[in-house]
């Protein structure tokens, strides 16, 4: 009797589930892009960074919930500085390393984590010499990055891009600025 009842089950359940109902509506399309990809641009200001004496830099914390540990672990986040002198318009992918004078280099580095990313910008002489924002004239206080999130299928699929040049990202999963 037992076996009967399972047997009625199992073929009540396959029809249930083999049963198809009309075609619905396909709804609104979207606009042109990629729901695997998302970014974000970041303006810093100088009382958005904190000089740590412990390890000798000054860091940024950003938070965004859209980075997950899946992301951090399978897909790819990139985070791009936008170059802070206005003579010269161009994105480079962090980490960093970029000489201030003949003596002095300075690093950005990046690490992430669940929810967020934090940036380190380290000088050479591990001084705390300027906020990272006032280490310009040129660039009004400021600092701009770039946060690019690419999930694991999508990295995956375009792992033979050159994701280090951010008009080759931007143009290819359509990011807009």
């Amino acid at each position: 009797m037992k076996t009967l009842k399972s047997i009625c089950f199992i073929f009540v359940l396959f029809i249930l589930c083999s049963c198809e109902g009309p075609k619905g509506d396909p709804g609104p399309v979207g606009p042109a892009g990629n729901a695997n990809v998302q970014s974000s641009t970041v303006e810093t200001i100088a009382a958005d960074w904190f000089w740590d004496a412990v390890a000798d830099n000054w860091y940024l914390d950003l938070t965004w919930n859209a980075i997950s540990v899946d992301i951090v672990d399978y897909g790819a986040l990139l985070v791009y500085m936008e170059n802070p002198n206005e003579d010269f318009y161009s994105w480079h992918q962090l980490p960093l390393t970029f000489y201030q004078t003949d003596t002095l280099s300075t690093s950005v580095e990046v690490s992430y984590y669940d929810e967020g990313l934090t940036l380190f910008w380290t000088n050479s002489d591990l001084s705390e010499g300027q906020n990272p924002c006032n280490s310009y004239n040129n660039n009004n206080g400021k600092l701009t990055f770039k946060v690019v999130l690419i999930d694991a299928s999508m990295y995956a699929k375009y792992q033979d891009k050159d994701f280090s040049n951010y008009d080759t990202v931007k143009k290819l999963f359509k990011l807009e600025d």
